[in-house]
Parts: C-alpha cells; structure tokens; sequence
C-alpha cells in the first residue's frame, strides 16, 4: 500500500479532528458539554473576560453583514503582529485559507513534513496536486532533516510546514528556516509556515519569522487567533503575505467568510495582553507537570514539546490508541487518537494541556485504565 493510500484509508477510519463534541456524545451516550476534552489543542484558560463581555455587547450586530474587509481587525492585527495591512488576510480559521493557497495557486507537487496537520496534504490532492513527505522523527535527539528537504525542494512548488509542528509540538531553529527560504528562492518555490500554535511558545520573538512575513518573496506565513484566544466555535486565521498574494487570495475568497462575532472577539482579544501572558505561563508550567506525570505512568513515552500539548508514545502498554481513546472517552475524557497523522500509528496519542484540575483528573483515568 502506497504512503498516499494508507494515509485515505486511516484518515476515514479515524476521527481526523480533535474537539467533535458531537460525534463524542453519540459514540459514548453522554452530553457534549459533560467531556473534559484533551483532544483539541485550545487555551486552557478558555475566552478572555473581555471578549466574552464583547461578544455580549455585540450581539446586535448578526442582524447585519460582516466588515467583508475585517478593517478593524485588520488594524488591530497589524499593530499585534508589526506587519502592514496590504499584507494581511483574515479568514474562517486557518484551514480556509489552507484550502484557498492551494485551489489558487495550484500547486502540482508539495513537500509536507510527516507527521504534521493532515490538512495541508489533504488541500493539496482537493486541487489536484501530488505530495512528497519527508519524515520528522518526534525524539529530540533527532534534528530537523534539513538537507534531505534541500534535496527535494528543486522537485516542488511548494512546502508546509507547522512551527512549532503538530502533533510533535517540536520547533525548526529559525536559522534553518531561514537556509530553506534562501532556496526556495532560487528554485522558486513557496514556503508556507504555519504558526498556529507559536503564541505558546515561552518565547515567541526567537523562533517566529513574522519580522520576514510580507517582506520575503517566498514567504507565506500562517497565524491562528482560533487556538490562543479559545475561539474554535467562531474560527478565526491570518495569513501574511507580499500584497500582490494577498490580493491574489482575496479576489478568490468568500467574501462573507469571517463572522462578525469572530471580528470582534479577534479585536478584543488582542488587546489582552496580560490574558496572553498569563495563558504561557500556564501552559509551560502545566505541560512540564504533564511530561513528568506522563514519564512515570507505566508504558507511556512523551515527547517534549514548546506548544499547548504533549504527543505520547503509548507503545509500551497493551492498548492501541483506539482502543485507549475509547476507554478514556467512556469516562468522559476525550484524547487525541494520532493513527491518521502520516508517520504515525495505533501507538500514538496526543493530549492537550489544561489547567492542573483538569490534568489531574486525566491522570487519575490513565492510572485507573492502565
């Protein structure tokens, strides 16, 4: 069976998301809102206040069309990211604007790490495009294989990479991102970063590459406001690029895509700055609490991350990731089944990280389970 084959044939027996509440309460007959959900990768600290208080105050506006244009989003993102308007485009969540590079651009061949967010591949194939994997093994003793995608890079149009990577919460050095751009340069191929989870990382400002983002003429940067201000059920993504691709994008976009609820929550929301701070101080505590717990329970391998989540090797046990989930989700805990990420298998699982109560509580269902 071909890498491609294998990967359609776990990709539909395997939920491909984390956080489908819904599918949860049919499968293990509890509600949606009763699951503790470890499988989706969102603030633990939930919405800031203030947005929430927003929100309230606007409700008025779903009577009324969205700001096609996200103006005001637009403006508060610019001054939050340093990077000028002209080369900012705003869409229903990251992956719209995933599926959107690649129906517009076209791409005949794609160079996609495995495993990474099954999206990028998946967008490709939707618009006729073939995929190169080149595989990133998760343990820290193993570097980013930079020659081996220097290799391939002359034979794509293009390359995807999340930074830091999902499911492995592992970083590229910013310096062999910068060797990649300085290639794809001279071979004329695209380098599309997604830093959907970059704004959990302790220190952001060292490995992000927003100071390149609309400048570099290879350079297509993905950022996510869904993720860091606890918004999924709004969606919200970002992409910055030179403005001759963003004009590219947005004459073939929805024009209606972003709600107005998620305008105004990405507004808010970024001016708590101190919500934000607080959200990475939680989370480098509470991940280094998770590894350490993880590292003493009998047959469980976590790999050391710089995002919201932990990526576990759960070979040395007698579950399959499968049958782990199911047991968990019947005790109203949701995990992250990773046998259809490329590279992957049944021996991987990933896990959010939450408030401690809450990773207490898992915890106590891994030790009853194994």
């Amino acid at each position: 069976m071909s890498l491609d084959d294998k990967i359609e044939k776990d990709y539909q027996s395997v939920p491909p998301h984390g956080g489908n509440l819904v599918r949860a309460a049919m499968e293990y007959g509890l509600a949606p809102q009763d699951f503790l959900d470890f499988s989706a990768n969102i603030n633990p600290l939930g919405p800031s206040p203030l947005v929430m208080e927003a929100l309230r105050a606007n409700l008025w506006q779903i009577c009324h069309y969205p700001d096609p244009d996200c103006r005001e989003l637009k403006s508060a993102l610019a001054e939050h990211l340093g990077i000028e308007t002209p080369c900012l485009l705003v869409g229903n969540g990251a992956s719209e604007l995933i599926y959107l590079l690649a129906r517009v651009f076209s791409f005949r061949r794609v160079l996609i790490p495995a495993p990474t967010f099954s999206e990028y591949g998946l967008a490709v194939r939707a618009a006729g495009g073939k995929v190169n994997y080149f595989f990133l093994n998760p343990s820290p003793g193993f570097p980013f294989p930079l020659e081996e995608v220097l290799r391939q890079l002359p034979e794509v149009d293009a390359l995807f990479l999340c930074n830091p990577n999902n499911p492995t919460g592992r970083l590229v050095p910013r310096q062999e991102l910068e060797a990649l751009l300085e290639a794809a340069a001279a071979y004329r191929a695209m380098v599309i970063v997604d830093e959907a989870f970059m704004d959990f990382v302790a220190d952001p400002q060292s490995h992000t590459l927003l100071s390149l983002a609309g400048r570099h003429p290879r350079l297509i940067l993905l950022y996510s406001l869904t993720k860091i201000l606890a918004i999924p059920g709004l969606r919200l993504g970002v992409l910055a690029a030179r403005p001759e691709v963003v004009k590219a994008l947005d004459r073939a976009r929805d024009p209606w895509s972003v709600n107005a609820l998620a305008q105004v929550a990405g507004v808010v929301g970024l001016q708590d700055r101190e919500y934000i701070e607080a959200t990475r101080d939680l989370v480098a505590r509470e991940r280094e609490f998770l590894f350490r717990e993880f590292s003493s329970l009998p047959g469980l391998r976590p790999f050391p991350g710089a995002a919201n989540f932990l990526l576990v090797d759960i070979t040395g046990t007698r579950f399959a990731a499968g049958e782990l989930v199911r047991l968990l989700g019947h005790r109203g805990i949701l995990v992250r089944n990773c046998a259809n990420f490329p590279g992957l298998s049944e021996g991987y699982i990933r896990v959010a990280v939450k408030r401690r109560e809450e990773n207490l509580r898992l915890l106590e269902a891994l030790r009853e389970v194994l």
